[in-house]
């Protein structure tokens, strides 16, 4: 049934596929002419009256119509015609065949008229609108001559023994072709009109096939062949696939796991609502235990986007990978990291250490090499050189305080305090050292009842070494320090010191924060990582800016809780 359904299909250009066509055409004439013509027997048996040919007539109109069959299915493969011009003489056959049946069964009168509309429809599925306008004229051609026969009295003589009535109106006779000439045409519009819709239609949909055929195969292989273990579940979360890298990874094969519950198979794996990567310790089905990264996403169609509100019965989609060898490459790297980290350090302080000690050691020779007592030798050179090592030893001593300070940061004690008052006693503490003059030109605009959230302590140290900076930017220019601070509508405190000296030179910039890199003289080369440390264990933010028209701007931003 199915491929006599096929037959009404339209061809494509293969030469194969219309032959196809052509012969179930034949098989289809053979049944049909016989399936009439036994059914027209039957009645001309039961009622003499019935207007059809003699028993010997039929018979010879059959076994004409099954020769002419037989031999086109034996001819056309051997024949060296093509298939639509094989397939226009087998139409016009049928249309000749139905125009003797026509005139032998009553002429306009008969039944069988609306037989010659069936080549014309199946020459527009075999042959487009070309062959089907050709079929409708011929069709049309063919019954004028048997209209015309009629009305000029050459009929059958067995008419006058059935209830035939010889046709006297030739108006009525022409309205009557009209109508079968119209409908032959109109048949041969609308069935090739609709043979090249389905043409169409059937070429983009075996080219979607093909695409979909195509991607299938991509999708199983890649499926298949990427490294990434993926596994699928249903609403319920049972198994619905599993691929050969997840097969690897935890020793199962898919035709256990398929149908299965993902969490009584994997019930290390916790799919929680929160998607994202999550790592696990799973020990595969031979023993080994293993670390397990697995991330998840929800799995939805078009269909479920609309019906399903609740994103957990939807089915999911998961990841596997096994990370032991990289979580053991990343433990590498962080000691190699580490080791080289501290050997920087180290040269960093042994860098650091080098001056001090010279300039100690060469003070320290000098007094030495006096063959006088110390009493008897001039003060201002004693008092030089014991300034010397007094300064060079604070050096040292401050150096170490903040490689400890960075090296091993303070826990975080949070309290409240006014940012105002801490300010002011960083001021005093820079005014009694070295930026004397400096520290006088620092302008402050704090909100005197202005409180922070943070440890005091700290925001002292950070305060200390962001003013100490910026006191020596302006200490040749002879600019001015701003301190401001207020209470953002974000809920953080912002925090901006801006000096008026020489600025940052960008190229240098993004390396100021690093341990042990300083452009000062005398700097430690540990002040601003401190700070950075400092902010980042707050949860806040430190960034640098070119202050405008000269100078450098440094904004900190630190969260504050609500106050209840």
């Amino acid at each position: 049934m199915r491929s006599l359904l096929r037959l009404f299909s339209p061809v494509t250009s293969s030469e194969q596929e219309i032959r196809r066509h052509i012969l179930w055409w034949i098989a289809i004439r053979v049944v049909l002419f016989t399936l009439l013509l036994s059914i027209g027997v039957y009645l001309l048996e039961k009622e003499s009256s019935a207007l059809l040919p003699p028993l010997p007539l039929i018979s010879f109109f059959l076994l004409g119509i099954y020769g002419f069959s037989i031999l086109s299915a034996l001819l056309m493969p051997r024949i060296g015609w093509s298939a639509r011009r094989f397939g226009v003489v087998q139409l016009l056959f049928d249309l000749c065949c139905n125009a003797v049946l026509v005139y032998g069964t009553g002429c306009s009168q008969s039944d069988f008229i609306v037989l010659m509309v069936l080549p014309v429809i199946t020459g527009g599925f075999i042959l487009y609108r070309i062959g089907a306008l050709f079929l409708a004229a011929s069709s049309t051609l063919l019954l004028a001559g048997v209209f015309f026969l009629e009305q000029v009295g050459h009929i059958p003589d067995y008419f006058l023994d059935s209830l035939y009535k010889p046709a006297t109106n030739p108006l009525a006779t022409a309205n009557l072709f009209a109508i079968y000439g119209l409908i032959f045409f109109l048949a041969a519009l609308l069935s090739g009109q609709l043979a090249r819709r389905l043409r169409v239609t059937e070429e983009k949909l075996d080219r979607t096939s093909r695409e979909y055929d195509r991607l299938s195969s991509l999708y199983k292989q890649i499926f298949d062949d990427i490294s990434t273990g993926i596994i699928t579940t249903d609403s319920l979360d049972f198994i619905t696939s599993f691929n050969q890298a997840a097969e690897r990874i935890t020793g199962y094969t898919r035709q256990v796991l398929l149908g299965q519950p993902f969490t009584r198979i994997f019930p290390e794996i916790r799919l929680q609502e929160k998607q994202g990567r999550s790592v696990c310790d799973y020990k595969r089905t031979d023993g080994v235990a293993i670390r397990l990264g697995y991330s998840f996403s929800f799995l939805r169609t078009p269909e479920q986007q609309q019906e399903e509100k609740d994103s957990w019965a939807r089915g999911k989609v998961i990841t596997l990978q096994d990370i032991s060898q990289i979580e053991r490459m990343e433990n590498q790297v962080r000691e190699a990291e580490k080791m080289a980290a501290i050997g920087e350090l180290s040269a960093s302080i042994a860098h650091g250490f080098r001056n001090p000690l010279a300039a100690i050691s060469g003070s320290v020779q000098i007094l030495t090499m006096e063959q006088e007592p110390l009493s008897t030798m001039d003060e201002a050179t004693v008092r030089t050189l014991l300034g010397i090592i007094q300064r060079e030893s604070n050096r040292m001593a401050k150096t170490i305080t903040d490689f400890l300070q960075f090296a091993r940061p303070a826990v975080v004690q949070c309290e409240w305090f006014n940012l105002s008052n801490v300010v002011d006693e960083v001021i005093k503490r820079l005014e009694g050292g070295p930026l004397l003059a400096s520290a006088r030109r620092i302008e402050k605009e704090i909100n005197a009842t202005l409180s922070c959230w943070a440890d005091r302590q700290q925001m002292q140290t950070v305060l200390t070494h962001l003013l100490e900076n910026a006191c020596y930017a302006v200490e040749t220019t002879g600019g001015k320090v701003h301190v401001t601070a207020l209470e953002q509508d974000t809920g953080e405190l912002y925090l901006e010191i801006c000096d008026e000296g020489v600025g940052i030179d960008p190229a240098i910039r993004s390396k100021v924060m690093t341990p042990f890199f300083s452009s000062r003289t005398d700097g430690t080369g540990l002040g601003l990582s401190i700070v950075h440390q400092i902010i980042e264990n707050h949860h806040g933010s430190l960034s640098i800016k070119e202050n405008s028209p000269q100078g450098c701007l440094m904004a900190l931003r630190l969260p504050q809780p609500t106050i209840p």
